[in-house]
């Protein structure tokens, strides 16, 4: 605080404690030596205070080096009634007390002090001022009397008004505190409706770095005003303060004046008799000297009145600076509207209470669910916008589009300045209001002519905005940078669009995993969101690099995959938005089909791709999400085939396209399951897989036979004489011990290796997406053309891959582990299930005895593991067990059992099917494996040759599995494979006409017959069962032997 030396209580408002003690020590020790405070001057029972005038008149006297001087100034200030008796008034005239014969009347004093008003005004007006009251008054008589009072003493200090100012000025930095009150309270009645041209006139200068500048203009002595007046509210004397306030309302006062054009200094009564032209100049004048008062005022005002220590100066500034807004015009605030809007902003948040940040950090932290610190975000903007420098932000927003477009194009580089300064939200989120309002009114403010690098003002707001929202902890303010970013995407050039948008699409696929962070992936998704629906017209020039068919759409359709709700819906914008947009203008070459996945499909794959490469599990789990996705919208599948097998020729390509696809993805799929490591989520990996696989194996070549086959490249083919493939020709179970201690090497030796490389170079080429790689314009096309081509993988060593990482990899003990096994094993049994051959297909026998040897490849490991569940000590997971039944069933064959060979339980169906019997019997406690077991028990009924199924002990031993399952009250899916198996055995003879047809039919219904009131009883007790399959079930047995004799 200005006159204060030692405080330390830090306070600018009063003295401290220990100040005040000194104080009083002091006083005790004046009085204790002696001195006498009440006989001053002589005269007994005068005190000090009474002798202050005197004082005060002595010291002009001295000032002006004329002794003479003090007599006239006693003589005029004679006020006690004593001399207004007439004996004392003749006796003690200024006749008399001058010694002059012919006496000497008051107006001659006036006159002979003349000379010496210029430096008597300042003295004697602050002495007026006095903090003392008996001081002041008797100063008061003084000044009336040598000046007449009213309207003369306004006319002598106009006069005088510049060196009172100025000697004012410097008086109210005097060390002496009664010396700056008066001083402030004096210069607080002689400003008081004074001009620019009163003031000294002149331009607009603001380099004030001395108090005592020669010929000093109105600008100069604005600024010290307003310095004197913001010192003296922050004094540390009340009295200094009160007349600082004083003084800081009657400067607030003054250049709210000066500021307003209408204001006028010329009396009504003449300027009733100006002309026109002397009416205009006049305008002019005064629009002139406002221009200069705004500026000079504005720029210390912005500069340091609004970072004044003490909230009363603060509050003056503040009132100050809106009162201007109020009545200057736009021509008025031109030169600085620009810096006024940038330091209203920044205002936004630092006159904002600390307390309430601190509540609201608080309050969040505390009690995350009830969203207290959403609803405290909320109200701090609501009072902030509905607050006074929210008014005059808002004011000076409408005043832009009135001023010249160079102004306008000034005020980017202030936006973007106070958006990376704030340390405010209120900041922020008003930068974001005033961004999005100047989009709408001020369009070509935001179009500038240097391009799209980081020398464009528009182009750093637009980077800063992005930035700012990933950030940004409230999700209000988020909203509002989000909103304003789109609207300005509209007016931002094309290449720092797309360059952001891939930068984004980057920021989300980096966010997850290790590095998740929730506001990145969110701000991501909201910035590409943002773009396709407030700035539409950018989707249509993707640029030299296509970056929003190759980059942002495909990670718009993993993105909808998001864990996080919020961010799924804001990505599936993106996708329908930018699908709509792309769609309307699509004229590209290999475009296939309607759905948009179809018509992106080179590109989502190779997004998929690097999903799946990705060391963020999260990654991979969206990635295989999208995979069967596709795979359910048959995107991933073979096209439709005509009658005879053969495709269209107009669907060559189309099928090409899907097959090229399906060969990179199922790739990735095989490389992430072959590694050892198992994480949560990667039975999805195996799942997806096996679907992309089991959609082309239906179709796919057997020992290469290609009658109907194109020239491209299958994902997955179906060969018997090559045992040892992974991929067609690589010899990976050859090398598989030599890397399988690698816990994250490359899946396949050289196939594989390449494989990856070439999906992660397809996937890396959209990343640099520069402005360089735009500006080059080369089209990666024929890169990615060549690099799509991949070796098929063989069907049956991806069974066989399957069946390792289900049977032999990882402890049953681990998290996660029984999970992943338990898919693989899943997904094993769906890709045997897909391979079905059709008996009046020209390959059915090539077909089944591709099964002959899957089966021979599978089964011996398979019964092996479910067989072992049974040896006493050994604990194996009973959902494991069911799982690899499963799979055993579904690997069976046509004719299983026709060759048996000794010790091999699976080769022979009626060993097979007791043992099926005994592990699913009374015994087992786990359900999953009683269902399986008679699943896999009816898939054998079902393949088993005629001459082996019509043995009694086979079909005693089938209705004995059935009636032990339909004993099973509790689990409804036990009783229905229990029927299942019944049907499986009815199947075998057919309807009436087949059975007569096909001796071996009959021969199969002349077993079964003599058990067929048994059959009949268990299906008319299943009649009566709560679940509807169940007796569906058991009325397609009944309707079967209704015929029967």
């Amino acid at each position: 605080a200005f006159g204060q030396t030692t405080n330390y209580g830090g306070s600018a408002m009063m003295e401290t404690e220990g100040e005040a003690r000194e104080r009083r020590n002091t006083d005790n020790d004046m009085a204790g030596e002696g001195v006498d405070r009440t006989d001053v001057g002589g005269a007994a029972g005068i005190s000090e205070a009474s002798l202050e005038a005197y004082k005060e008149m002595a010291a002009c006297a001295l000032s002006l080096n004329q002794v003479d001087v003090l007599y006239s100034l006693m003589i005029l200030s004679t006020n006690h009634p004593v001399w207004s008796v007439s004996t004392m008034k003749d006796k003690y005239s200024a006749r008399a007390l001058l010694g002059k014969a012919n006496g000497a009347s008051i107006e001659e004093i006036r006159v002979s002090l003349r000379p010496h008003l210029k430096n008597l005004v300042p003295k004697l007006l602050r002495a007026c001022n006095d903090p003392s009251k008996m001081t002041a008054t008797q100063m008061n008589v003084l000044w009336v009397a040598l000046t007449g009072g009213g309207s003369e003493s306004r006319a002598l200090i106009s006069e005088h008004l510049l060196s009172t100012i100025d000697s004012l000025i410097k008086d109210a930095g005097s060390k002496l505190w009664k010396a700056r009150a008066g001083a402030c309270g004096a210069l607080s009645d002689v400003i008081v409706g004074r001009s620019w041209n009163e003031l000294g006139g002149g331009g607009v200068e603001v380099d004030d770095e001395g108090i005592f500048v020669t010929s000093p203009t109105a600008s100069l002595r604005l600024i010290r005003l307003w310095k004197v007046a913001m010192r003296a509210i922050d004094d540390v004397r009340t009295p200094v303060r009160e007349r600082g306030e004083a003084l800081g309302r009657g400067v607030k006062a003054l250049t709210i004046r000066l500021c307003d054009p209408t204001s006028t200094d010329t009396p009504e009564d003449k300027d009733i008799f100006l002309s026109d032209l002397q009416r205009r100049e006049k305008e002019k004048e005064n629009e002139t000297t406002a221009e200069y008062a705004a500026t000079v005022s504005l720029g210390w005002l912005v500069k340091y009145g609004l970072n004044q220590a003490c909230a009363e100066a603060t509050g003056i500034c503040i009132s100050t600076l809106l009162g201007i807004v109020e009545v200057a015009k736009p021509s008025t605030l031109q030169p600085v509207l620009s810096e006024l809007i940038g330091s209203l902003l920044m205002a936004m948040s630092g006159l904002e209470p600390a307390a309430l940040n601190y509540l609201q950090v608080r309050a969040a932290g505390n009690d995350s669910e009830s969203n207290a610190g959403e609803r405290l975000e909320r109200m701090r903007i609501n009072l902030a916008s509905s607050g006074p420098i929210a008014g005059a932000l808002q004011k000076c927003l409408d005043m832009v589009k009135d001023v010249s477009i160079e102004t306008q194009r000034k005020l980017v580089p202030e936006l973007d300045s106070a958006l990376r300064k704030g340390a405010g939200f209120n900041t922020r989120a008003a930068v974001a209001d005033a961004v999005a309002s100047l989009c709408s009114t001020c369009p070509a403010a935001f179009q500038c002519k240097t391009g799209s690098t980081m020398s464009n003002p528009t182009v750093r707001l637009f980077r800063a905005l992005y930035f700012a929202s990933e950030r940004e902890r409230g999700a209000l303010a988020k909203d509002k940078m989000i909103h304003s970013l789109g609207s300005l995407a509209e007016l931002t050039p094309g290449k720092a669009v797309r360059t952001l948008s891939v930068n984004a699409c980057d920021r989300y696929n980096e966010s997850s995993g290790s590095n998740n962070d929730e506001n990145v992936r969110r701000a991501a998704a909201a910035t590409c969101r943002a773009i396709a629906v407030r700035a539409p017209s950018h989707l249509i020039d993707g640029g030299p690099g296509d970056v929003w068919v190759r980059k942002v759409l495909p990670t718009a359709y993993i993105g909808m995959h998001d864990k996080e709700t919020k961010i799924a819906s804001l990505w599936k914008e993106v996708w329908e938005e930018g699908g709509s947009a792309i769609s309307s203008v699509d004229g590209r070459d290999n475009v296939f089909g309607v759905l948009l996945q179809e018509k992106l499909l080179p590109s989502i794959t190779r997004a998929i791709a690097k999903s799946l490469q990705s060391t963020s599990w999260d990654n991979r789990r969206k990635g295989c999400d999208v995979l069967l996705e596709l795979c359910k919208d048959n995107v991933l599948a073979p096209t439709a085939r005509s009658s005879d097998g053969t495709f269209c020729d107009n669907d060559k390509d189309r099928l090409k396209q899907r097959a090229e696809a399906s060969a990179s993805l199922l790739s990735e799929c095989v490389a992430v399951v072959s590694k050892r490591r198992i994480w949560d989520g990667k039975g999805d990996v195996a799942k997806a897989g096996t679907t992309i696989a089991g959609k082309w194996a239906s179709i796919a070549p057997i020992d290469g036979e290609t009658a109907f086959i194109l020239d491209i490249t299958w994902p997955v083919v179906l060969c018997t004489d090559r045992s040892d493939d992974l991929f067609e020709g690589d010899n990976w179970f050859q090398t598989a011990d030599a890397i399988i201690e690698e816990e994250e090497v490359d899946v396949s030796s050289s196939m594989m290796a390449s494989t990856r490389d070439e999906t992660k170079d397809l996937g890396e080429i959209d990343n640099d997406l520069d402005e360089e790689v735009q500006e080059s314009g080369v089209s990666n096309e024929s890169v990615l053309n060549e690099r799509a081509s991949h070796k098929p993988v063989v069907f049956g060593g991806l069974c066989r891959t399957l069946l390792n990482q289900s049977i032999n990899s990882g402890g049953s003990s681990t998290e996660g582990v029984i999970p992943y096994k338990a898919a693989c094993l899943s997904g094993l049994s769906m890709l045997m299930n897909s391979v079905a051959p059709s008996q009046d297909s020209r390959t059915c026998g090539s077909a089944v005895a591709h099964e002959r040897h899957i089966y021979n490849a599978m089964a011996p490991s398979l019964y092996a593991f479910a067989s072992s569940s049974q040896s006493s000590g050994k604990s194996t997971p009973p959902l494991l067990v069911a799982r690899a039944i499963e799979c055993l069933g579904s690997a069976m064959y046509e004719g299983l059992g026709s060759d048996p060979k000794p010790d091999q339980v699976w080769s022979d169906a009626v060993l097979l099917l007791k043992f099926l019997a005994d592990i699913g019997g009374a015994k087992q406690a786990a359900w999953t494996v009683r269902q399986m077991a008679t699943d896999a028990s009816s898939s054998l009924v079902s393949k088993m040759p005629p001459v082996i199924l019509k043995r009694n002990s086979v079909i005693t031993t089938c209705l004995s599995i059935s009636s032990q399952g339909l004993r099973d009250k509790k689990f409804w899916k036990v009783r229905l494979s229990s029927l299942n198996l019944v049907l499986s055995l009815l199947d075998r003879v057919g309807n009436q006409k087949m059975s007569t047809v096909d001796p071996d039919r009959q021969l199969i219904m002349e077993s079964i017959l003599p058990y067929k009131e048994n059959i009949m009883d268990l299906a008319r007790r299943s009649l009566a069962d709560n679940e509807s399959q169940v007796t569906a079930t058991a009325s397609k047995i009944t309707l079967a032997m209704s015929w029967w004799p």
